[in-house]
């Protein structure tokens, strides 16, 4: 989005540069900002660096360090008590020569604001000319002798001059930090020649580009994967021409993501030549990746009509027209408003085409963006696999723009990140989105076909004596998976709602040193000894008509008083958990004489409110859910080994039951309940 806002301007200025002749007219005037410099704002300016890039996080001090020029070779220059004020202000001075004279002396007065006081900075210097830098009157760096400059040669600011980087900090005691440099030219050669470009930066900005340059690798990963993936499938499915503009739309992605590595970041090692070559393909393509959305969009929609396509390309080949004109003005120079731009005499004639150009640039732009909000939200709305291209069209363009708001205000901790999370909306949203659709579809028809195929096979194979067969052993195996009740509501209505149990006792286990055994012995072994335990607990709970639900892992999961509330009494669940830990005690016994691990069982009990039910609808399972279940997890977990603890409300249920007695443990700490009463029962 953003380089659709960064051709408007452009736009306006475009055609009044066709028309200059002789007389210079300054539009605007260039204002040197003295507001602090700190940290957010060094990392969220961008500036050139020679064989960097042109978006390198820092500031270019020409800009922002009221630099001055003067002639001289006097050391006062380079203290930072030296008033400098007669000086001249550089871009008035770097034409000037004075015969025999060799020795420039330029200062930077840079404004740093208390944050920055002792954080690791990195200056840049570039000059064609040996220099020697001073930082408050102190040296900081001396350059080595360069190569001569022709006479009268005057060099544009390019990859070919030299540059050295220093680490340098700031006092940021309230006064302006003094930057000096001492440049060593030949006598007749004026200060431009030197190619001078001081830039600041914070210390880690090279890792900050080196962390860009990999989300960019990884956009083109990304795109190119997903180019060669609708390549080849668009080959097999001919007449299928969403997989043409899916590649279309990752290759224009490709694209994009090199001219901004190249032209920007310098991240190509192109010359410059080949960076302008970039920039200008990079504008010419702004409006292709959203038409080709637009274009995907429609067709899975199914209303692209000829007519509207054909409004679509003529709207792309406008703003293309239109981006190619922005990418000549900036390819000579006429978007650089910020040092003022300079024309003759325009004609104003051609002022009013201008605007209306630009007029024309934005409507067509903001008509391509209702249209991919519009059709993305109704692919979203849509109950088919289309959802997954209206998520990706919304994520590309809506968070694209709401976190790269989000960036712009939030601190400089979080800038960058929300910046990324920007950049992968805006490069790899709708093609991977699109992959995945057009991919699950794709699997979902060939399983269809199959599918019928073989349903059709086996109806001519199949028997009405083996499909009984089947029918019995299946409703024998839901017998052995479900209640009775539950298992004849689902075989007749092909559903079993789920209910609600005033009260129902749960019964909770789980064993001590299942960990150590399962290291002692093989696998085989533990899952024979867990089936030894779980059998036995089995039977217990048929004897007294509890239902088991489950075993998770060596846990084991019961509950009386469902699905019918007149089986499983709270009574009949202590005296099953009761003989549970007889048979625990005996099955030790077993093992130690034969000098075996054995297990050793904590177990819980509470009684409440819970909901049970189906869940699922493949491998299903009765279960059941409630704070109830929660709870008697807890006394399991607040147990002892070798016990059966209870909560106050089972408690309150048994404590008159003849044969039982309880002891007091009183409030209990249980995890995620606080303090609750607990009792351990015992049989007398």
């Amino acid at each position: 989005m953003a380089k659709y806002l960064r051709c408007v301007p452009v736009l306006l200025w475009v055609l009044l540069a066709l028309a200059t002749s002789g007389q210079n007219v300054t539009f605007t005037e260039k204002e040197i900002s003295l507001r602090k410099i700190d940290v957010r704002y060094l990392r969220e300016e961008s500036t050139e660096v020679a064989g960097q890039g042109l978006a390198v996080p820092g500031i270019d001090l020409a800009d922002k360090g009221e630099p001055r020029h003067a002639f001289g070779d006097d050391s006062t220059y380079a203290l930072r008590t030296l008033v400098d004020t007669t000086w001249l202000e550089l871009e008035d001075a770097e034409d000037s020569i004075v015969a025999g004279e060799r020795i420039h002396w330029v200062r930077y007065n840079v404004y740093a604001d208390g944050e920055l006081k002792d954080v690791p900075l990195l200056l840049n210097v570039q000059a064609r000319s040996p220099f020697t830098l001073y930082l408050n009157g102190r040296e900081l760096l001396r350059s080595t002798t360069l190569p001569p400059i022709r006479s009268g040669a005057v060099l544009p600011l390019s990859d070919s001059i030299a540059w050295l980087t220093t680490a340098l900090s700031f006092l940021a005691d309230g006064q302006p930090e003094v930057l000096a440099l001492r440049i060593v030219g030949d006598p007749g050669i004026p200060l431009k020649a030197q190619g001078l470009r001081v830039t600041l930066h914070i210390a880690d900005t090279g890792y900050t580009l080196q962390r860009t340059t990999m989300h960019y690798g990884v956009f083109i990963g990304i795109n190119l994967i997903i180019l060669l993936f609708a390549l080849v499938i668009g080959w097999s499915e001919r007449g299928e021409r969403s997989w043409l503009l899916l590649a279309a739309l990752s290759f224009v992605s490709v694209l994009d993501t090199l001219c901004e590595l190249g032209e920007e970041m310098g991240a190509l090692g192109l010359t410059q030549i080949a960076k302008q070559a970039l920039g200008i393909l990079d504008t010419i393509l702004t409006p292709w990746p959203m038409y080709l959305l637009i274009m995907v969009l429609g067709l899975l929609r199914g209303d692209l009509s000829p007519k509207r396509a054909r409004l679509y390309t003529i709207g792309v080949l406008i703003v293309t027209g239109i981006c190619t004109l922005a990418a000549i003005a900036q390819l000579y120079g006429f978007s650089d408003f910020e040092d003022g731009v300079q024309f003759t005499d325009p004609a104003a004639w051609l002022i009013i085409p201008g605007i209306l150009l630009a007029i024309l640039f934005g409507l067509i732009v903001a008509w391509f963006a209702i249209e991919v909000v519009r059709l993305g939200i109704r692919l979203l709305r849509s109950a088919g696999y289309e959802r997954w291209i209206g998520a990706g069209a919304l994520a590309s363009s809506l968070l694209t723009i709401v976190l790269g708001m989000v960036s712009e205000f939030s601190g400089s901790s979080l800038s960058g990140s929300f910046s990324v999370l920007s950049d992968y909306c805006s490069y790899v949203a709708v093609p991977v989105s699109v992959a995945i659709y057009l991919a699950i579809r794709s699997v979902h028809h060939k399983k269809l076909v199959t599918r019928q195929r073989d349903e059709l096979d086996e109806e001519v194979k199949e028997r009405t004596a083996e499909l009984r067969a089947a029918k019995d052993r299946s409703d024998e195996l839901l017998l052995n998976i479900l209640p009775h009740d539950v298992a004849e509501e689902l075989k007749e209505t092909g559903a079993a709602a789920a209910k609600h149990f005033d009260r129902a006792t749960v019964l909770f286990t789980d064993f001590r040193g299942f960990t150590q055994l399962s290291e002692q012995v093989g696998p085989a072994e533990l899952v024979q000894e867990l089936n030894a335990c779980f059998k036995a607990f089995d039977g217990l709970m048929e004897k007294y008509s509890i239902e088991k639900i489950k075993t998770i892992g060596d846990a084991y999961m019961a509950a009386g008083g469902l699905p019918d509330p007149k089986h499983g009494s709270p009574v009949n669940v202590v005296r099953a958990a009761l003989e549970m830990q007889v048979f625990m005690v005996q099955h030790r016994a077993e093992r130690e004489a034969a000098g075996k691990p054995f297990f050793e069982m904590r177990l819980g009990i509470h009684t409440g409110p819970l909901i049970a039910g189906i869940v699922g609808v493949k491998k299903f399972q009765y279960d059941i859910w409630g704070d109830t279940v929660n709870t008697a997890s807890r006394m399991e977990s607040s147990g002892e080994v070798g016990q059966v603890n209870i909560s106050e409300s089972t408690y309150e249920l048994v404590k008159d039951e003849p044969g039982l007695a309880f002891t007091a443990r009183g409030k209990v700490q249980a995890k995620g309940k606080g303090e609750m009463e607990m009792y351990f029962v015992q049989a007398v």
